[in-house]
């Protein structure tokens, strides 16, 4: 199976456009996941809408905005916010979970390889075969 990362952007028009998509493919979607870089100087929040694998092709789309958030804890921002009450509102799972900056890595298919890594040992999507 396919998995690949569809990147938005990291802007705040980029959220809308994950809206959209939450709202007509949230039969389709897996869960919503907050990625946070919690040890960096300025921690920030990626969110990724993970959808469940295509019938034909095998494919699994990670759609994602990378860092594109403020971190929320201890207190919450408007983005945040917005991409969590989508969620609740369509129905989809949130999950979250603390990773590495995206900067430690040379290239972005580096990091996309570790991330892939972190949700296959944390069975958020599904082993390669």
């Amino acid at each position: 199976m396919k998995q690949a990362f569809i990147s938005l952007g990291e802007g705040y028009s980029d959220l809308f456009e994950l809206e959209q998509l939450m709202k007509y493919n949230h039969d389709r979607t897996d869960c919503v996941l907050f990625l946070h870089t919690t040890l960096e100087e300025q921690p920030k929040t990626s969110v990724v809408l993970i959808m469940n694998p295509t019938e034909d092709g095998n494919f699994q789309a990670m759609y994602s905005i990378f860092e594109g958030i403020n971190y929320p804890y201890p207190d919450s921002n408007k983005r945040f916010d917005l991409v969590k009450s989508w969620a609740e509102k369509y129905q989809i799972p949130i999950k979250e979970f603390d990773v590495k900056a995206k900067h430690f890595f040379y290239e972005d298919a580096l990091y996309h390889q570790y991330l892939i890594g972190v949700l296959r040992l944390q069975r958020v999507i599904k082993p390669m075969h």
